[in-house]
């Protein structure tokens, strides 16, 4: 059975997740240097020209090569939401902006682009191999625990401080 979705869905995913982490930069801007929000803008620029040279070489490259270069651009995308993770974290010390941003942006855009990317992989059976497979959904099982763990880990704390 073949995927309604054309690999390069995974591009304007990734446009999407740049042209958001801009704008959240910008709302946040007391947070970050002054050229990040215009750096992400420049990464979703590329993604538009990613599409349009795709675009011309839609009938030379096959969809499995279409396929790889639109899921490394979503995996920077994914990289650059969990770099701020680890920039609150490390950089700024703010435990509770990392918790939050980690429980708002970062576990919703990894667990949807983990849905679309293994949904396509099941249907586009030549795309990659079964360990790839068992490789996202075990990844999509650690994200789902992850995000569950973030959402509980309050209630925890303020159990394990009354006792």
């Amino acid at each position: 059975m073949s995927s309604t979705l054309l690999p390069e869905f995974f591009t304007l995913l990734s446009i999407d997740l740049f042209v958001l982490l801009s704008l959240l930069t910008c709302l946040m801007e007391d947070k970050f240097p002054k050229a990040v929000p215009y750096i992400y803008q420049i990464a979703a620029l590329a993604g538009f020209g990613h599409i349009l040279v795709s675009k011309e070489f839609l009938y030379i490259f096959d969809v499995y090569m279409r396929f790889w270069y639109s899921v490394l651009y979503l995996a920077i995308a994914l990289a650059n939401v969990v770099a701020i993770n680890i920039y609150f974290v490390f950089s700024k010390k703010q435990w509770l902006l990392a918790k939050a941003w980690s429980a708002c942006v970062t576990f919703p855009t990894v667990v949807i682009s983990a849905f679309f990317v293994y949904n396509y992989g099941l249907l586009e059976e030549t795309i990659y191999p079964a360990f790839m497979m068992q490789l996202v959904a075990g990844i999509s099982v650690a994200i789902l625990l992850a995000g569950v763990g973030i959402f509980l880990s309050p209630n925890l704390i303020n159990k394990l401080r009354k006792r």
